[in-house]
């Protein structure tokens, strides 16, 4: 079965190899295809591309279209939204999953953005994926509109592009612009001619990745709106705001994300303090926002708002949790910035961007945040900076010239794609084989073994994993003191000892070994006789072994069965020096000698009776859980 596999797989790659090649072939030797819109004679056509995700790509395309137009009134510009372009499943993928992990798998996010972000190989993979499912349709809608010079705001766009860019399918000039501070590797492909970036500190990292001279420090792309003197009096005019007291505004961007109600409440210590809640186009954040402040007074909730250049210089502090355009727009008004409540992910590398370049501050827990309010209102607020000294991206944008970068050479390109591709494949296997990537996730993605439980009982359970000729002593022993334990079985064993247990009110709990290369494929059927052979009914739990893999956990959750783990002990292995807690999970490994099993086990039920607390199975444990 095995080497069938193994035979597939390599097939799969050869076959995925072989496509390349004959696409790479033909798209080499044939010309490209123009399907054109009409336009002015003589006219620029510059072509803008962003995506809908969230407000700052958006807010990003929307402003360096109004530069261009200021730039140049005989400019053509279109702004178009490259979801469009990408297909269905991109879209998906890009937008809605994206925001659905924001609100309900913020942490699969951050586990799923860290590995990207560690590992060039899933950074590969990830962009021939969009490749893959996206250049060809993308190259259509650039191709339809037919660009003197093409500008991408969204990171995704601009990797199919600068793969399109490199591949010399675009001949145009491609320009991307980068409005993080930190985490640029997304947003970075040595295929774009310009990016453009928003402070000094960005152009080195942006170099490093795709080359000298690929990058260019401009002027903020902000509104025109930002662009305008304004005194916080004006301001609190024009938004029928109150003149007099400090204002705080917390934000959650676009997508009202974060920790708001928290800091909400974190503001609400300093005395006298307004704050301004953004909610962004979240209804149910809103919602909430308003219920839990509806008896407060000194709190204002609100929507999406286009009035943020107002609002910024009417408020004396920003509280946000996401970065981005937000704080780029509060610092062209002067407004100080707290980072607070991001959410994991490229938002907390760009809080701590902003505190290392002197920006802004970080706080990480209410208390902090309320200190770095009361430190930042205590301060007279300095009036707003000279216009910015960089070039407007629109000027650089018209400027830019194509970049000579060296594309692989054809043999080069294959080697590397057949090699990623058998990587790929053999990649789901590592990572259902290995109990590394388990160990990685398991906190994260909550598919942890279960080794505490809470309860109001002083309890603990107690697994004991030793040869089934040693189980009736220690079922004697354990009724001496009133004791009662789950004992580990990795086999069938005889009826006699399973009725013993059963009288004695202790529990028979199937054991997985530790699962290897393709071992772990066999948990299932294993599982299944287990559990029929020690005649476990009710709730299914298995003792994990030391190095359970996805594979196992997988298979065995299949079966509706739940790992269990706990602190293991031995003949001689004293008690952690943590002491032992109400609800945790004890496992005590014993040897093949009765005396020396008895031995050990009587020393942890004395160490247990000395803190008050008893041993019970299993089964009784969970049954003894707070929250059933």
């Amino acid at each position: 079965m095995l080497l069938i596999l193994i035979a597939g797989l390599l097939l799969v790659a050869a076959e995925i190899a072989v496509f390349w090649l004959v696409r790479s072939l033909v798209r080499r030797f044939r010309p490209p295809r123009r399907i054109t819109e009409e336009r002015g004679a003589d006219r620029r056509r510059v072509l803008v591309l962003t995506a809908p995700v969230g407000e700052g790509h958006v807010a990003a395309a929307r402003a360096i279209v109004a530069e261009l137009e200021d730039e140049d009134g005989e400019l053509e510009v279109v702004l178009v939204d490259a979801l469009d372009g990408l297909g269905r499943v991109l879209r998906f993928i890009l937008c809605d999953l994206y925001h659905w992990q924001f609100g309900h798998a913020a942490r699969a996010y951050g586990l799923l953005y860290r590995l990207l972000e560690r590992s060039s190989f899933c950074r590969i993979i990830g962009q021939l994926t969009l490749v893959s499912f996206g250049s060809r349709q993308l190259l259509r809608m650039v191709e339809r509109f037919d660009p003197d010079i093409i500008v991408s705001t969204h990171p995704p766009v601009t990797c199919v592009l600068g793969h399109l860019r490199w591949r010399d399918r675009i001949r145009e000039p491609l320009v991307a612009t980068i409005t993080d501070l930190d985490g640029l590797g997304f947003w970075v492909h040595p295929g774009v001619d310009l990016h453009l970036v928003m402070h000094e500190s960005c152009i080195a990292q942006v170099e490093r990745l795709a080359g000298p001279g690929s990058a260019r420090c401009a002027r903020p792309l902000l509104a025109p709106a930002f662009r305008e003197p304004k005194t916080r009096a004006q301001a609190r005019r024009a938004l029928g705001l109150p003149e007099a007291g400090a204002i705080a505004v917390v934000s959650g961007g676009g997508w009202g994300v974060g920790e708001l109600e928290e800091a909400a409440r974190a503001a609400l210590e300093i005395e006298d303090l307004s704050v301004i809640c953004l909610a962004g186009r979240s209804e149910g954040t809103r919602r909430s926002l308003e219920f839990a402040f509806a008896a407060e007074t000194r709190i204002s909730v609100w929507g999406f708002t286009d009035r943020m250049s107002d609002l910024l210089a009417a408020a004396d502090v920003l509280v946000h949790s996401t970065g981005g355009v937000t704080v780029l727009e509060a610092l062209a008004r002067n407004c100080p910035v707290i980072a607070y409540g991001a959410p994991p992910g490229h938002a907390r590398l760009t809080a701590k961007a902003l505190v290392k370049q002197g920006l802004g501050r970080l706080a990480l827990s209410p208390k902090e945040l309320t200190a770095s309010l009361r430190s930042v209102l205590e301060r007279p607020r300095a009036a707003a900076e000279a216009a910015f000294s960089a070039p407007s991206c629109a000027r650089l944008v018209l400027e830019t010239a194509p970049r000579s970068t060296a594309e692989p050479a054809l043999r080069a390109r294959l080697a590397r794609r057949t090699a990623l591709t058998t990587a790929a494949l053999i990649l789901p296997i590592w990572a259902f084989s290995a109990d590394l990537p388990y160990a990685l996730a398991a906190s994260t993605l909550d598919v942890a073994p279960l080794d505490v439980v809470s309860t109001p009982q002083a309890d603990v359970g107690l697994v004991i994993s030793a040869s089934p000729s040693l189980v009736p002593g220690l079922v004697t022993e354990l009724r001496r003191q009133d004791a009662h334990a789950s004992f580990a079985f990795s086999a069938p064993v005889d009826s006699g000892l399973l009725g013993s247990l059963a009288r004695a009110q202790d529990e028979p709990l199937p054991a997985l070994g530790s699962g290897g290369t393709t071992s772990w494929l066999h948990t299932r059927d294993h599982l299944s006789d287990l559990f029929a052979a020690l005649r476990v009914h009710g709730d299914r739990y298995y003792l994990a072994p030391n190095e359970l893999n996805f594979g196992q956990y997988l298979l065995a959750r299949g079966q509706g069965a739940l790992p269990i783990s706990g602190s293991r002990l031995g003949p001689g292995t004293p008690a952690p020096l943590r002491g032992l807690s109400r609800g945790e999970v004890i496992v005590l490994e014993l040897g093949k000698r009765q005396p020396e099993a008895n031995a050990a086990l009587d020393s942890l039920l004395a160490t247990l009776a000395r803190g008050g607390l008893r041993g019970v199975s299993v089964s009784q444990l969970c049954d003894s859980r707070s929250d059933r």
